[in-house]
Protein backbone atom coordinates (compact mmCIF):
# COMPACT_ATOMS: atom_id res chain seq x y z
CA UNK A 1 0.00 0.00 0.00
CA UNK A 2 2.57 2.59 0.80
CA UNK A 3 4.30 1.91 -2.54
CA UNK A 4 1.08 3.05 -4.26
CA UNK A 5 2.03 6.60 -2.94
CA UNK A 6 5.54 6.59 -4.57
CA UNK A 7 5.31 9.03 -7.69
CA UNK A 8 6.70 6.94 -10.41
CA UNK A 9 4.70 3.35 -9.83
CA UNK A 10 3.74 1.51 -12.62
CA UNK A 11 1.02 -0.60 -13.24
CA UNK A 12 1.59 -4.53 -14.57
CA UNK A 13 -1.21 -7.11 -15.96
CA UNK A 14 1.08 -10.82 -15.79
CA UNK A 15 -1.33 -13.64 -15.01
CA UNK A 16 -0.54 -16.98 -14.15
CA UNK A 17 -2.22 -18.81 -17.15
CA UNK A 18 -2.38 -16.24 -19.55
CA UNK A 19 -1.54 -15.59 -23.00
CA UNK A 20 1.23 -13.29 -23.83
CA UNK A 21 0.88 -9.85 -25.32
CA UNK A 22 4.63 -8.28 -25.29
CA UNK A 23 6.57 -6.51 -22.41
CA UNK A 24 5.03 -3.61 -20.53
CA UNK A 25 7.92 -0.42 -21.98
CA UNK A 26 7.92 0.96 -18.64
CA UNK A 27 9.24 -1.49 -16.13
CA UNK A 28 10.14 -4.73 -18.92
CA UNK A 29 7.32 -7.00 -17.08
CA UNK A 30 5.97 -9.44 -19.32
CA UNK A 31 2.37 -8.90 -20.37
CA UNK A 32 0.69 -11.96 -19.48
CA UNK A 33 -3.44 -11.75 -20.13
CA UNK A 34 -5.87 -14.41 -19.02
CA UNK A 35 -9.11 -13.56 -19.71
CA UNK A 36 -10.94 -16.58 -18.63
CA UNK A 37 -9.66 -15.56 -15.11
CA UNK A 38 -13.22 -15.03 -13.31
CA UNK A 39 -11.68 -14.54 -9.94
CA UNK A 40 -9.96 -10.86 -11.77
CA UNK A 41 -12.17 -10.59 -14.76
CA UNK A 42 -16.00 -10.47 -14.22
CA UNK A 43 -16.36 -11.64 -17.79
CA UNK A 44 -13.47 -12.72 -20.63
CA UNK A 45 -15.06 -9.93 -23.45
CA UNK A 46 -12.18 -7.40 -25.08
CA UNK A 47 -12.67 -4.60 -27.15
CA UNK A 48 -9.84 -3.29 -29.22
CA UNK A 49 -10.44 0.00 -30.71
CA UNK A 50 -7.67 1.72 -33.33
CA UNK A 51 -6.69 3.15 -36.37
CA UNK A 52 -5.79 1.55 -39.71
CA UNK A 53 -2.38 0.69 -39.17
CA UNK A 54 -2.24 1.04 -35.19
CA UNK A 55 -1.71 -2.88 -35.21
CA UNK A 56 -5.13 -4.19 -34.16
CA UNK A 57 -5.39 -6.99 -36.78
CA UNK A 58 -1.76 -8.17 -35.47
CA UNK A 59 -3.24 -7.83 -31.65
CA UNK A 60 -6.26 -10.14 -32.54
CA UNK A 61 -3.68 -12.89 -34.54
CA UNK A 62 -1.73 -12.94 -31.48
CA UNK A 63 -4.30 -13.39 -28.96
CA UNK A 64 -6.12 -15.83 -31.38
CA UNK A 65 -2.81 -17.90 -32.37
CA UNK A 66 -1.87 -18.02 -28.69
CA UNK A 67 -5.20 -19.21 -27.35
CA UNK A 68 -5.38 -21.73 -30.10
CA UNK A 69 -2.07 -22.87 -28.79
CA UNK A 70 -3.86 -23.53 -24.79
CA UNK A 71 -6.20 -25.40 -26.92
CA UNK A 72 -9.23 -22.58 -26.80
CA UNK A 73 -11.57 -22.83 -29.59
CA UNK A 74 -11.08 -19.90 -31.86
CA UNK A 75 -13.39 -18.30 -34.48
CA UNK A 76 -12.71 -15.05 -36.63
CA UNK A 77 -15.29 -13.29 -38.51
CA UNK A 78 -12.67 -11.05 -40.80
CA UNK A 79 -15.29 -8.86 -43.38
CA UNK A 80 -11.87 -6.90 -44.17
CA UNK A 81 -8.40 -8.12 -45.32
CA UNK A 82 -9.48 -11.61 -44.17
CA UNK A 83 -6.07 -12.24 -46.45
CA UNK A 84 -3.76 -10.99 -43.24
CA UNK A 85 -5.15 -14.57 -41.23
CA UNK A 86 -4.03 -16.76 -43.69
CA UNK A 87 -0.64 -17.41 -42.30
CA UNK A 88 -1.62 -17.16 -38.88
CA UNK A 89 -3.94 -20.25 -40.05
CA UNK A 90 -1.76 -22.04 -41.89
CA UNK A 91 0.93 -21.65 -39.02
CA UNK A 92 -1.35 -23.91 -36.51
CA UNK A 93 -3.66 -26.24 -38.75
CA UNK A 94 -6.61 -24.00 -38.69
CA UNK A 95 -9.36 -23.83 -41.54
CA UNK A 96 -9.93 -20.52 -43.67
CA UNK A 97 -13.00 -20.44 -45.04
CA UNK A 98 -14.21 -17.62 -47.27
CA UNK A 99 -17.81 -16.32 -47.65
CA UNK A 100 -18.18 -14.70 -51.39
CA UNK A 101 -20.52 -14.53 -54.80
CA UNK A 102 -17.97 -17.09 -55.98
CA UNK A 103 -16.56 -19.38 -53.58
CA UNK A 104 -17.15 -23.22 -53.26
CA UNK A 105 -17.65 -22.36 -49.66
CA UNK A 106 -21.91 -22.16 -48.51
CA UNK A 107 -23.02 -21.25 -45.35
CA UNK A 108 -27.19 -22.26 -45.45
CA UNK A 109 -28.57 -19.14 -44.20
CA UNK A 110 -31.89 -21.91 -43.84
CA UNK A 111 -30.52 -24.38 -41.85
CA UNK A 112 -31.48 -25.38 -38.47
CA UNK A 113 -28.07 -26.72 -37.09
CA UNK A 114 -28.29 -29.19 -34.25
CA UNK A 115 -27.17 -28.62 -30.75
CA UNK A 116 -25.26 -30.90 -28.48
CA UNK A 117 -26.65 -30.45 -24.75
CA UNK A 118 -24.99 -32.99 -23.01
CA UNK A 119 -23.17 -30.40 -20.89
CA UNK A 120 -26.20 -27.94 -20.22
CA UNK A 121 -28.03 -31.24 -18.67
CA UNK A 122 -25.13 -31.96 -16.45
CA UNK A 123 -24.98 -28.44 -15.08
CA UNK A 124 -28.83 -27.97 -14.71
CA UNK A 125 -30.85 -31.30 -15.44
CA UNK A 126 -33.16 -32.33 -17.88
CA UNK A 127 -34.54 -28.59 -19.32
CA UNK A 128 -37.61 -28.12 -21.48
CA UNK A 129 -36.27 -26.93 -24.41
CA UNK A 130 -37.10 -23.66 -26.97
CA UNK A 131 -38.51 -23.98 -30.32
CA UNK A 132 -35.62 -24.20 -32.79
CA UNK A 133 -37.24 -23.42 -35.68
CA UNK A 134 -39.23 -20.70 -33.53
CA UNK A 135 -35.44 -19.31 -32.86
CA UNK A 136 -34.37 -19.90 -36.56
CA UNK A 137 -37.39 -18.00 -37.77
CA UNK A 138 -36.31 -14.55 -35.29
CA UNK A 139 -32.50 -14.69 -36.73
CA UNK A 140 -33.79 -14.95 -40.48
CA UNK A 141 -35.90 -11.99 -39.85
CA UNK A 142 -33.14 -10.09 -38.49
CA UNK A 143 -30.46 -11.31 -41.78
CA UNK A 144 -33.58 -10.33 -43.94
CA UNK A 145 -33.60 -6.91 -42.29
CA UNK A 146 -30.02 -6.16 -43.04
CA UNK A 147 -30.52 -6.98 -46.71
CA UNK A 148 -34.07 -5.26 -47.10
CA UNK A 149 -33.85 -2.38 -44.74
CA UNK A 150 -37.20 -0.91 -45.69
CA UNK A 151 -39.25 -4.05 -45.21
CA UNK A 152 -42.43 -2.97 -43.78
CA UNK A 153 -44.39 -4.66 -40.72
CA UNK A 154 -46.73 -6.26 -43.59
CA UNK A 155 -43.99 -7.34 -45.24
CA UNK A 156 -42.35 -9.12 -42.53
CA UNK A 157 -45.70 -10.91 -41.32
CA UNK A 158 -45.36 -12.36 -45.19
CA UNK A 159 -42.07 -13.45 -44.60
CA UNK A 160 -42.75 -15.04 -41.89
CA UNK A 161 -45.67 -17.12 -42.73
CA UNK A 162 -43.51 -17.95 -45.77
CA UNK A 163 -40.90 -19.21 -43.96
CA UNK A 164 -43.29 -21.07 -41.52
CA UNK A 165 -44.72 -23.18 -44.74
CA UNK A 166 -41.53 -23.46 -46.32
CA UNK A 167 -40.02 -25.61 -43.16
CA UNK A 168 -43.68 -27.49 -42.64
CA UNK A 169 -43.02 -28.31 -46.76
CA UNK A 170 -39.95 -30.12 -45.07
CA UNK A 171 -41.77 -31.58 -42.34
CA UNK A 172 -40.68 -28.97 -40.11
CA UNK A 173 -42.86 -27.46 -37.04
CA UNK A 174 -42.42 -26.24 -33.64
CA UNK A 175 -42.15 -29.61 -32.31
CA UNK A 176 -38.15 -30.04 -32.20
CA UNK A 177 -39.04 -34.02 -32.72
CA UNK A 178 -39.73 -33.15 -36.41
CA UNK A 179 -36.55 -32.29 -36.84
CA UNK A 180 -35.52 -35.93 -36.81
CA UNK A 181 -35.33 -37.89 -39.96
CA UNK A 182 -37.32 -41.04 -39.25
CA UNK A 183 -35.45 -42.86 -42.22
CA UNK A 184 -31.91 -41.74 -40.70
CA UNK A 185 -32.86 -41.79 -36.62
CA UNK A 186 -30.50 -39.42 -35.10
CA UNK A 187 -29.77 -37.13 -37.52
CA UNK A 188 -31.43 -33.83 -38.60
CA UNK A 189 -34.07 -33.89 -42.20
CA UNK A 190 -32.79 -32.28 -45.11
CA UNK A 191 -32.81 -28.51 -45.12
CA UNK A 192 -34.34 -25.68 -47.51
CA UNK A 193 -32.76 -23.13 -48.84
CA UNK A 194 -32.99 -19.86 -49.70
CA UNK A 195 -34.41 -21.24 -53.26
CA UNK A 196 -37.25 -22.68 -51.41
CA UNK A 197 -38.32 -19.80 -49.66
CA UNK A 198 -38.07 -17.70 -52.99
CA UNK A 199 -40.46 -20.32 -54.55
CA UNK A 200 -42.99 -19.95 -51.53
CA UNK A 201 -43.02 -15.88 -51.97
CA UNK A 202 -43.58 -16.32 -55.64
CA UNK A 203 -47.06 -17.72 -54.80
CA UNK A 204 -48.63 -15.03 -53.19
CA UNK A 205 -48.90 -11.52 -55.38
CA UNK A 206 -48.52 -9.59 -51.86
CA UNK A 207 -44.72 -11.01 -51.84
CA UNK A 208 -43.26 -9.85 -55.04
CA UNK A 209 -40.75 -7.11 -53.49
CA UNK A 210 -39.45 -9.78 -51.24
CA UNK A 211 -39.50 -12.44 -54.26
CA UNK A 212 -37.66 -9.96 -56.55
CA UNK A 213 -35.02 -9.31 -53.87
CA UNK A 214 -34.58 -12.35 -52.78
CA UNK A 215 -34.00 -13.67 -56.60
CA UNK A 216 -30.37 -12.08 -56.51
CA UNK A 217 -29.70 -15.52 -54.32
CA UNK A 218 -31.32 -17.57 -56.39
CA UNK A 219 -30.97 -16.68 -60.17
CA UNK A 220 -28.56 -13.62 -59.33
CA UNK A 221 -24.72 -12.86 -58.70
CA UNK A 222 -25.44 -14.06 -55.25
CA UNK A 223 -26.42 -17.98 -55.96
CA UNK A 224 -23.58 -19.24 -54.32
CA UNK A 225 -25.49 -18.76 -51.22
CA UNK A 226 -28.53 -21.26 -52.81
CA UNK A 227 -26.77 -24.81 -51.39
CA UNK A 228 -26.51 -26.32 -48.37
CA UNK A 229 -24.10 -25.89 -45.60
CA UNK A 230 -20.80 -27.58 -46.92
CA UNK A 231 -18.21 -25.95 -43.97
CA UNK A 232 -18.07 -27.61 -40.37
CA UNK A 233 -16.60 -25.27 -37.16
CA UNK A 234 -14.96 -28.31 -35.59
CA UNK A 235 -11.81 -26.86 -36.60
CA UNK A 236 -10.03 -25.51 -32.94
CA UNK A 237 -9.32 -22.19 -34.90
CA UNK A 238 -11.63 -20.79 -37.97
CA UNK A 239 -11.52 -17.96 -39.79
CA UNK A 240 -14.27 -16.92 -42.19
CA UNK A 241 -13.49 -14.57 -44.71
CA UNK A 242 -15.75 -11.75 -46.00
CA UNK A 243 -13.73 -9.32 -47.43
CA UNK A 244 -15.06 -10.07 -51.30
CA UNK A 245 -18.76 -9.09 -50.16
CA UNK A 246 -19.76 -5.46 -50.42
CA UNK A 247 -22.32 -3.08 -49.18
CA UNK A 248 -25.68 -4.92 -47.71
CA UNK A 249 -24.20 -8.02 -48.64
CA UNK A 250 -20.76 -7.14 -46.13
CA UNK A 251 -23.52 -7.00 -43.40
CA UNK A 252 -25.53 -9.33 -44.21
CA UNK A 253 -22.94 -11.92 -44.32
CA UNK A 254 -21.42 -10.96 -41.20
CA UNK A 255 -24.67 -11.56 -39.50
CA UNK A 256 -24.94 -15.19 -41.93
CA UNK A 257 -21.25 -16.33 -40.62
CA UNK A 258 -22.10 -14.88 -36.61
CA UNK A 259 -25.18 -16.95 -35.97
CA UNK A 260 -23.73 -20.04 -37.77
CA UNK A 261 -20.54 -19.42 -35.11
CA UNK A 262 -23.21 -18.64 -32.32
CA UNK A 263 -25.30 -21.86 -32.95
CA UNK A 264 -21.44 -23.86 -32.14
CA UNK A 265 -20.25 -21.85 -29.06
CA UNK A 266 -23.56 -22.62 -27.31
CA UNK A 267 -23.20 -26.44 -27.86
CA UNK A 268 -20.88 -27.28 -24.62
CA UNK A 269 -20.53 -24.58 -22.09
CA UNK A 270 -17.76 -26.01 -20.20
CA UNK A 271 -15.14 -25.65 -23.02
CA UNK A 272 -13.74 -22.54 -23.39
CA UNK A 273 -13.93 -20.60 -27.12
CA UNK A 274 -13.55 -16.95 -28.25
CA UNK A 275 -15.32 -15.46 -30.81
CA UNK A 276 -13.45 -12.31 -32.59
CA UNK A 277 -15.65 -10.02 -34.87
CA UNK A 278 -13.27 -7.68 -36.66
CA UNK A 279 -14.63 -4.39 -37.74
CA UNK A 280 -17.69 -5.29 -35.22
CA UNK A 281 -19.15 -1.34 -36.69
CA UNK A 282 -20.45 -2.71 -39.67
CA UNK A 283 -23.43 -4.84 -37.45
CA UNK A 284 -23.71 -2.11 -34.72
CA UNK A 285 -23.25 1.04 -36.47
CA UNK A 286 -24.80 3.30 -39.20
CA UNK A 287 -24.78 0.75 -41.49
CA UNK A 288 -26.96 -1.81 -40.01
CA UNK A 289 -29.95 -2.03 -37.65
CA UNK A 290 -31.11 -2.32 -33.99
CA UNK A 291 -32.21 -6.13 -34.60
CA UNK A 292 -28.70 -6.75 -35.99
CA UNK A 293 -27.09 -4.37 -33.38
CA UNK A 294 -29.22 -5.97 -30.33
CA UNK A 295 -28.03 -9.60 -31.68
CA UNK A 296 -24.50 -8.69 -31.53
CA UNK A 297 -25.01 -7.19 -27.79
CA UNK A 298 -26.97 -9.88 -26.41
CA UNK A 299 -24.10 -12.28 -27.37
CA UNK A 300 -21.65 -9.99 -25.34
CA UNK A 301 -24.12 -10.17 -22.27
CA UNK A 302 -24.90 -13.88 -22.27
CA UNK A 303 -21.04 -15.76 -24.24
CA UNK A 304 -19.90 -15.72 -20.13
CA UNK A 305 -22.63 -18.62 -19.58
CA UNK A 306 -21.18 -20.00 -22.17
CA UNK A 307 -17.96 -20.17 -21.16
CA UNK A 308 -16.66 -17.83 -24.11
CA UNK A 309 -15.21 -14.28 -24.66
CA UNK A 310 -16.31 -12.29 -27.67
CA UNK A 311 -13.45 -10.15 -28.94
CA UNK A 312 -14.58 -7.20 -30.91
CA UNK A 313 -12.66 -5.08 -33.37
CA UNK A 314 -12.53 -1.32 -34.65
CA UNK A 315 -11.01 0.95 -36.65
CA UNK A 316 -13.78 3.25 -36.92
CA UNK A 317 -14.88 4.81 -33.71
CA UNK A 318 -17.58 7.02 -35.32
CA UNK A 319 -19.16 4.83 -36.91
CA UNK A 320 -18.68 2.32 -33.99
CA UNK A 321 -20.72 5.13 -31.30
CA UNK A 322 -23.05 5.80 -34.79
CA UNK A 323 -26.83 4.27 -33.69
CA UNK A 324 -28.80 5.16 -31.84
CA UNK A 325 -26.40 7.57 -30.28
CA UNK A 326 -24.02 5.16 -29.55
CA UNK A 327 -26.00 2.61 -27.57
CA UNK A 328 -24.69 -0.02 -29.00
CA UNK A 329 -21.65 0.37 -28.97
CA UNK A 330 -21.33 1.70 -25.16
CA UNK A 331 -23.26 -1.57 -24.50
CA UNK A 332 -20.19 -3.62 -26.09
CA UNK A 333 -17.86 -1.47 -24.20
CA UNK A 334 -19.65 -1.60 -21.31
CA UNK A 335 -19.89 -5.56 -21.33
CA UNK A 336 -15.98 -5.56 -22.01
CA UNK A 337 -14.26 -5.81 -18.97
CA UNK A 338 -10.31 -5.59 -20.69
CA UNK A 339 -9.99 -2.66 -22.95
CA UNK A 340 -7.29 -2.55 -25.51
CA UNK A 341 -6.82 1.31 -27.05
CA UNK A 342 -4.12 1.76 -30.01
CA UNK A 343 -3.41 4.44 -32.22
CA UNK A 344 -6.23 7.05 -33.12
CA UNK A 345 -7.03 9.21 -35.64
CA UNK A 346 -6.78 13.01 -33.89
CA UNK A 347 -10.54 13.29 -33.78
CA UNK A 348 -11.39 10.42 -32.26
CA UNK A 349 -8.98 10.17 -28.20
CA UNK A 350 -11.99 12.84 -26.91
CA UNK A 351 -14.74 10.18 -27.89
CA UNK A 352 -12.77 7.15 -26.41
CA UNK A 353 -11.84 8.84 -23.50
CA UNK A 354 -15.51 10.15 -22.90
CA UNK A 355 -16.55 6.11 -23.51
CA UNK A 356 -14.16 4.70 -21.14
CA UNK A 357 -14.22 7.69 -18.63
CA UNK A 358 -10.58 8.15 -19.12
CA UNK A 359 -8.39 11.50 -17.87
CA UNK A 360 -7.28 13.97 -20.26
CA UNK A 361 -3.99 12.59 -19.20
Amino acid sequence: TAASTYMFTSFEICDDRGVLLGSNEHNNSLVVLDLFNSRKYKNANLTIMGTSGSGKSFTMQILATRLRLKQVQVFIIAPIKGHEFVRSTKAVGGQFIRISSGSPHCINAMEIRPMDNTANELLDGEMEQQSFLSMKIDSLLIFFSILMPEMTNVEEQILDEALIRTYADFGITNDNESLYDPAHPGRFRAMPVLGDLHERLLKNPKADRLATILNRFVNGSAKTFNKQTNVDLSNLYTVIDLSYLKGKMLSAGMFLALDFVWDKARENRIANKAIFIDEVWQLIGGASNRLAAEYVVEIAKVIRAYAGAGIFATQDINDFFSLDDGKYGKAIIGNSKTKIVLNLEPHEPEKAGEVLNLTDT
